[in-house]
């Protein structure tokens, strides 16, 4: 598990934290958030406290300057209200992501009361310990983001992020629970189209996993050069076959067919 200790940025507001987080995942540099467990469900602080975004400290300069330029971008005069995002299907997930952060932030410092801008949030305390494993927020009556406690370790581990129209655009999670969110998942009508697995960080995937109406087609094996080395096949959600590239021409030399209990024809 890394050394997320150096404190790069604190807030008040424990869903503009996590946006911070989301943010230098996208960067490639692992946070964590440090303090959300001690907001209440509407994501307000007690007096006196902050939440904090944390980083290794080697990461720490370029970590600031990422955040740097995000509240540039956030703190401009021409901020947009959340209802007049604009609907670009090139942004990639964390763009969408930050521009509903950016407005929750805005809109709670400046406390407007426009119905369609009020940000709100419930959650649920499954185990009892006073700290919401599931969190549902939400701009006006648009959902903007859902995240999740799942192992109850006070850290949130999956998050649903939507746009502006409460549409699902992206899934990510920590199946790991080391801060990382290693899992990176296009939506597509509510439903996980493409989850890529990228364990180190290091922006090649280790394997894709293709769904179709939600149900597991194919899985994509990647050698650390990035070629393929193997492909999976499903059939409503079970393995049906498999190719191997085992010399590294690009060419599947091999192709095994599996039975309903995944153990390979012979």
């Amino acid at each position: 598990m890394e050394n997320l200790t150096q404190k790069v940025y604190e807030c008040t507001l424990a869903v503009e934290a996590h946006m911070v987080c989301d943010l230098l995942g996208q960067a490639g540099i692992s946070a964590r958030v440090d303090g959300a467990f001690l907001s209440g469900v509407g994501g307000e602080l007690p007096l006196g406290n902050t939440v904090k975004v944390r980083v290794a400290p080697e990461r720490a300069a370029e970590a600031r300057e990422v955040i740097a330029d995000w509240e540039k971008q956030q703190t401009g005069d021409s901020v947009p209200p959340v209802t007049a995002q604009p609907r670009v299907k090139a942004l990639s997930w964390f763009a969408v992501g930050a521009l509903v952060g950016g407005a929750v932030a805005f809109v709670m410092v400046n406390m407007t009361t426009r119905d369609d801008d009020i940000v709100s949030a419930s959650g649920v305390d499954y185990n009892g310990d006073g700290h919401n494993d599931v969190v549902y927020y939400s701009v006006g009556s648009v959902p903007s983001q859902t995240t999740f406690d799942r192992n109850f370790d006070g850290a949130y581990d999956t998050h649903w992020i939507f746009d502006s129209q409460g549409r699902e655009t992206h899934y990510e999670a920590d199946d790991n629970f080391d801060g990382r969110f290693e899992w990176q998942a296009e939506v597509v009508n509510g439903e996980i189209k493409r989850n890529v697995l990228d364990t180190d960080g290091d922006g090649r995937p280790e394997q894709i996993w293709h769904n179709v109406n939600g149900v597991l087609t194919g899985i994509d094996y990647y050698f650390a050069s990035g070629r393929i080395v193997k492909r999976e096949f499903y059939q409503a959600g079970l393995l049906d076959s498999a190719e191997y590239d085992d010399d590294g021409d690009g060419v599947f030399e091999r192709r095994i067919r599996f039975d309903s209990h995944a153990e390979p024809i012979l």
